[in-house]
């Protein structure tokens, strides 16, 4: 697992973020990840992706409105990093915030 360290990097980015309530703080770029827009239903969807070698680590960001009809609620934002070897799951870590 040679980028445990950029896991571990990505997750205080997150960190930082939800407790800043600022999904724009998890810029990846300079971390070497790949941004692409995710075209659904939800207000914002991001995935982050980082390859090398036989090891990937996605960043999944998604913003969405629970709100129904004649009611106002906040949004919810949540992250999810998952961190795989030969496909498969080694780490991972998830959490969100309302806004």
């Amino acid at each position: 697992m040679k980028n445990q360290s950029l896991f571990d990097a990505v997750k205080e980015r997150i960190i930082e973020a939800t407790k800043k309530e600022d999904y724009t703080l998890l810029n990846l770029s300079d971390l070497g990840f790949i941004k692409k827009e995710i075209q659904d239903s939800r207000l914002i969807h991001e995935l982050y992706t980082f390859k090398d070698d036989n090891e990937v680590m996605e960043v999944d960001f998604r913003c969405y409105d629970h709100s129904v009809p004649f009611q106002n609620l906040k949004d919810i934002n949540k992250f999810e990093v998952i961190y795989k070897v030969d496909n498969k799951p080694v780490n991972s870590y998830q959490t969100s915030y309302e806004d």
